[in-house]
C-alpha cells in the first residue's frame, strides 16, 4: 500500500494541487494507460494493455466459444522516467499573508511537473515511430474544419479504430479552428456553449478534442497528432520515499489513477518548509498506425 498523507494541512495543499495535476494530463487520455498509486521502483515494469479493433461476429453453430479474440495486447512499460520539482517557504513568509503561500507554490510547482511530463511522453512522436504525417505540411493559419476531415481520412486510410479517436492540437492550430465557420456555427445553439465561452472545442468530426501548447520542439515540426490509445502506452506509479520525512504519501485522481509524490520536511537552520512533488512513470510507442501526425511548414 502507498503511505497515505495524515497531516490535515498538508492534505488540503495535496487536494487542491491535484486539479490542475489533472488538467495538465488531460490529454494522456489520448493514450493506452496504467495509472495507479501502487508503490513502484525506478526501472520496474507495468503491464499495459492495448485494446484495438475486435475480431469479426461469427454466426453461431453450437458454442459461444468460436473466434472469441480481440486484439489485445500487453505493452510491458518501464518506469524509467522520474521527475520532481521542489518549492520552498519560510516560516516567516508562511505567517504574515492571508493567502496559503504553500499552497499556491504546490500547485504552481504541480503543474509545472505535468507540463514537464506531458512534453517528455509527446517527444516520442516522430517520423521513425509513426511514419509520415496525416496530411502535408500546414501552417496554423491555413489550418481549417476541411483539414480535420482530411485527418479523419488518414486515420480510416490507416485502419486506425473509429471509436476513441483523439485529435491534439497545437494552440494556434486550434484558436484557427474556433474561427472556421463551419466549428463556429456548431456553437450558435446555445450561444453560451463551450467553444463561445470557453473557447473549447469538446468534439469534431469524431474526435475527442485536446489543445496544447507544449509539443516537443525536437526538429519533428509536430503541431498535433490524431491518436487512437493503441498508439501509445503509458505507465504511472508512486515512488516510495527512502529516507524519512515531516509527511510524504501518494496523491491520487480515483478515478484515472494520476498519481504524484509529496514529500514535505523542514530545514531546522534556515526555518524553511521544502515540499517535493514527483512522479514515475514511462511510456512506449505501441501500434504505429495508432498515432497520425500533424506537421508544420
Amino acid at each position: 500500500m502507498p503511505n497515505t498523507l495524515t497531516n490535515v494541512n498538508d492534505i488540503k495543499v495535496a487536494q487542491t494541487a491535484l486539479q490542475p495535476w489533472m488538467a495538465a494530463l488531460l490529454p494522456l487520455r489520448a493514450f493506452s494507460t496504467n495509472f495507479s498509486p501502487e508503490p513502484a521502483d525506478k526501472l520496474d515494469t507495468v503491464r499495459v494493455p492495448v485494446v484495438g479493433a475486435p475480431s469479426q461476429s461469427s454466426d453461431f453453430v453450437d458454442s459461444y466459444t468460436g473466434n472469441p479474440d480481440s486484439t489485445v495486447t500487453v505493452i510491458p512499460v518501464q518506469l524509467n522516467r522520474h521527475k520532481f520539482k521542489t518549492i520552498h517557504v519560510t516560516a516567516r513568509e508562511a505567517s504574515e499573508t492571508a493567502l496559503n503561500v504553500l499552497e499556491t507554490l504546490v500547485s504552481s510547482a504541480v503543474k509545472q511537473l505535468a507540463t514537464d511530463v506531458l512534453q517528455d511522453i509527446f517527444s516520442t512522436i516522430t517520423a521513425a515511430n509513426f511514419g509520415n504525417p496525416a496530411i502535408p505540411a500546414v501552417a496554423a493559419a491555413n489550418f481549417d474544419y476541411k483539414k480535420v476531415l482530411a485527418i479523419r481520412g488518414a486515420c480510416s486510410n490507416a485502419k486506425m479504430p473509429v471509436t476513441d479517436r483523439g485529435l491534439v492540437l497545437d494552440g494556434a492550430y486550434y484558436t484557427n479552428l474556433l474561427g472556421d465557420d463551419v466549428v463556429a456555427k456548431s456553437f450558435i445553439q446555445p450561444v453560451a456553449q463551450p467553444g463561445v465561452v470557453e473557447a473549447q472545442i469538446r468534439r469534431l468530426a469524431g474526435f475527442d478534442m485536446y489543445e496544447t501548447v507544449i509539443l516537443p520542439d525536437n526538429g519533428e515540426k509536430l503541431v498535433g497528432f490524431a491518436s487512437h490509445p493503441s498508439g501509445m502506452a503509458v505507465a504511472m506509479r508512486y515512488l516510495p520515499p527512502v529516507a524519512d520525512y515531516d509527511e510524504s504519501g501518494a496523491v491520487t485522481d480515483p478515478e484515472t489513477g494520476l498519481t504524484f509524490g509529496y514529500l514535505r520536511f523542514t530545514e531546522i537552520q534556515s526555518n524553511r518548509i521544502f515540499v517535493t512533488v514527483e512522479c514515475l512513470y514511462g511510456f512506449m510507442p505501441a501500434v504505429a498506425n495508432g498515432i497520425q501526425r500533424i506537421v508544420q511548414p
